[in-house]
């Protein structure tokens, strides 16, 4: 019969296997943002990154981006992505900086929250950036305008070579 004592001793080995943070993580990451904005409403940021443990694992993680909490993605062993949109005209342009945690980081991150206090004081486990140049918008005048334009140009020049060879 299993004791309680034979599921604490089992529990402890597990979670000493297991649950043990990331130190001296290396990081290698990649981003994608949309670039034309001339037919969707939000502009999409994606970052995958790798993450390379010294000692420990990283099993679930938990980023900020600029104040909003974000879930992250495990899409292979060791390899995460976080994505989130915006709207067109609220899309930030540059540098945007995510802020990634642990467990023991994601809990202090919610504590902060809880009690209002400035989240910018809990640490992250590691940072990664996401660059967006912006998004293409489409070109300054429309194609239905520049026909328009032209109608009326071939128009007036019809017209007034008419009344030339008419009078």
């Amino acid at each position: 019969m299993i004791s309680l004592i034979h599921i604490f001793i089992v529990s402890v080995l597990f979670c000493t296997g297991y649950c043990d943070s990331c130190k001296n993580a290396e990081i290698s990451s990649k981003s994608f943002t949309t670039q034309d904005a001339t037919i969707v409403t939000n502009i999409a940021y994606i970052s995958e990154f790798s993450v390379k443990c010294g000692s420990g694992s990283l099993s679930h993680a938990y980023a900020d981006v600029e104040g909003t909490v974000v879930p992250v993605f495990e899409t292979a062993p060791s390899t995460f992505q976080v994505s989130w949109t915006e709207e067109i005209k609220n899309a930030r342009r540059g540098e945007i900086k995510i802020r990634l945690f642990d467990e023991d980081g994601y809990t202090a991150l919610r504590k902060a929250l809880r009690a209002n206090e400035d989240i910018s004081t809990v640490s992250p486990l590691f940072s990664v950036s996401v660059s967006h140049p912006g998004a293409f918008n489409g070109p300054w005048l429309k194609s239905e305008f520049l026909a328009v334009a032209l109608s009326v140009v071939v128009a007036y020049l019809a017209l007034s070579s008419r009344s030339k060879l008419l009078s």
